[in-house]
């Protein structure tokens, strides 16, 4: 589909908003046969009075966890089925009486070692799968079906399913006797779900009140609706601002926040690059990237600051925002009055997203590139099965000892693992980015080495750049990777077994064999498409190794 013009006049932006508010599929795609597909993703624009009804049996489960013997709620999700709860449980956290919430998203054997060491008698866990045949949340139930099984007389008094209808998942949830299971609308894509069951249930498990949450969602709605004229209209506004930037290669879209609502960029991470990253195009949500001058950014740059009204004028970053202004960066300004204001920049940026992709001209609704992965994911481990070992294949650096391996665009002038970053960045252009993608515990140092990196790279090169945990990211910004604009490089990291993992429950095989398993998968499927990506593997004790590695990145990138 063509770039759509977003210099419209005013009657024209009215139509457009009309259309939009029809749910007319021509939005986003010229093919009639995408239509139906389209159509069947846009439940969201009407959810909340459609969920309303329900708010009753809502209310109902956070008093059940309320007042049961569990001291711990665990969901087990991937992408759109766990971000918004993630984000819930980091902003707001339990209110009195109601225990925590846990949001495991990860294949991660330590992460997984974590929940089991705290003692599962009292612990509840939701399972959370639109499709309800999500690899990794399968595995992840099994594990942890298996474990209660042995300990308590009645598993599935410690289960809820989050699910669409007819689902495996809606299934196996009446056939191991769950104690509840939620059916959500099956015309809403998981990174549209935010307020509907998906967000909502993991609300009510952290006593949060649902009903002022959906109010600022509903108010929203009604600001942004077809009887308010686009000049006036923050949605339509937002999502040209977006779409403007987006059509002049200023696609770097750095999501800045105030420290209260920090999390929230995560949710919006997959919401804007699983849908607008594909055909080459889309817009590259930066998130967690340090500040610096704006003189070391590039003139790709786009950014959204996201304001509380309650932060400090000393703790914001107004000022530097009023910088970048000055250095005539696009910038764009929102603000919240309270933590529940969420409610309201969850539609926000729903139809902001919706439209830009219109504006860009690529299907909003669709993740053509996700499958790739999974495949190559699914053949590593079958070729495991087969021959008892990992299809891969490291070289080692003779001054690190760091093994590592590059895709063919880098292989032939391998000599080490320096000078393969080094061929990285002699190509990759100040407004390209490079990815940070870890497959590692959700551990600070992590956090902190690679985003010491993060800002090397940014100095030294002049390019921006993204992190994720894997296998998060492959269900938030994995579309991106492979389908969005190709001036990118990537490195992925991995780690040897500290000890051997006893097989997953129907599976054969460790959570560490399917964590690396889809580190290679995801190496695999950039490599298919000539992406620049070296896969790192790191000794067990991963800490040391990547500040080892750091200091190789830092040799390489100042050359």
């Amino acid at each position: 589909m063509a770039t759509r013009p977003y210099k419209l006049s005013l009657e024209e932006k009215q139509t457009l908003l009309d259309r939009f508010w029809k749910k007319d599929p021509s939005l986003w795609s010229d093919k009639e046969e995408d239509f139906p597909a389209i159509v069947n993703r846009l439940g969201w624009m009407d959810v909340i009075p459609r969920i309303t009804p329900r708010l009753d049996e809502i209310k109902e489960f956070g008093h059940f966890i309320k007042n049961s013997e569990f001291d711990r709620v665990c969901l087990l999700g991937m992408g759109g089925s766990s971000l918004f709860a993630l984000v819930l449980s980091q902003v707001f956290g339990p209110s009195k009486g109601h225990p925590p919430l846990v949001v495991l998203d990860t294949t991660d054997p330590q992460e997984i070692e974590k929940v089991e060491s705290s003692g599962l008698e009292h612990t509840f866990f939701i399972v959370a799968s639109k499709s309800g045949t999500t690899t990794e949340v399968q595995a992840l139930f099994n594990y942890f079906w298996e474990k209660l099984k042995a300990s308590t007389p009645e598993p599935g008094k410690h289960f809820a399913a989050i699910t669409d209808p007819e689902t495996p998942l809606e299934k196996l949830a009446e056939e191991r006797g769950f104690s509840h299971c939620f059916l959500n609308f099956q015309d809403i894509g998981g990174r549209y779900s935010a307020l509907s069951y998906f967000g909502l249930i993991p609300a009510a498990a952290l006593g949060l009140d649902i009903d002022k949450l959906l109010e600022r969602g509903s108010n929203m709605v009604e600001k942004c609706g077809p009887h308010v004229p686009p000049d006036k209209n923050p949605g339509y506004l937002l999502g040209e601002f977006l779409g403007e930037n987006g059509s002049q290669s200023r696609d770097k879209l750095t999501l800045l926040m105030d420290k209260p609502v920090k999390a929230f960029a995560l949710w919006l991470e997959q919401l804007i690059a699983e849908s607008s990253g594909k055909d080459t195009l889309g817009f590259v949500p930066i998130v967690g990237e340090s500040t610096g001058i704006p003189g070391f950014y590039g003139g790709e740059r786009t950014f959204v600051y996201t304001r509380m009204k309650s932060t400090p004028p000393e703790q914001s970053l107004d000022a530097f925002v009023n910088e970048l202004i000055e250095a005539d960066f696009p910038t764009y300004r929102l603000q919240l009055d309270d933590l529940y204001d969420l409610g309201a920049m969850v539609f926000l940026w729903e139809m902001a997203t919706a439209l830009a992709c219109h504006f860009i001209g690529v299907n909003a609704f669709n993740e053509p590139d996700v499958k790739v992965a999974k495949e190559m994911t699914r053949l590593t481990l079958e070729q495991y099965i087969k021959e008892g070992k990992m299809p891969v294949s490291f070289w080692v650096d003779p001054q690190s000892r760091i093994n590592f391996r590059a895709s063919s665009v880098l292989a032939a002038s391998m000599k080490g693992l320096a000078r393969t970053l080094r061929d990285i960045f002699q190509v990759l252009p100040t407004w390209g980015y490079m990815g940070f993608l870890a497959y590692l515990p959700y551990d600070p140092v992590v956090d902190e080495v690679i985003g010491e990196m993060r800002h090397l790279v940014r100095q030294e090169r002049g390019c921006a750049t993204v992190a994720g945990y894997g296998p998060r990211y492959l269900h938030s910004s994995g579309q991106l990777h492979k389908g969005g604009p190709i001036s990118a490089g990537f490195i992925i990291f991995t780690r040897k077994r500290s000890k051997d993992y006893e097989p997953v429950p129907g599976f054969g095989i460790s959570f560490w064999h399917i964590q690396f398993a889809q580190a290679v998968g995801d190496f695999e499927a950039l490599n298919h498409i000539n992406r620049r990506v070296v896969h790192v593997h790191l000794p067990s004790d991963y800490k040391l190794g990547l500040r080892s590695f750091s200091k190789v990145l830092s040799r390489a990138a100042r050359l």
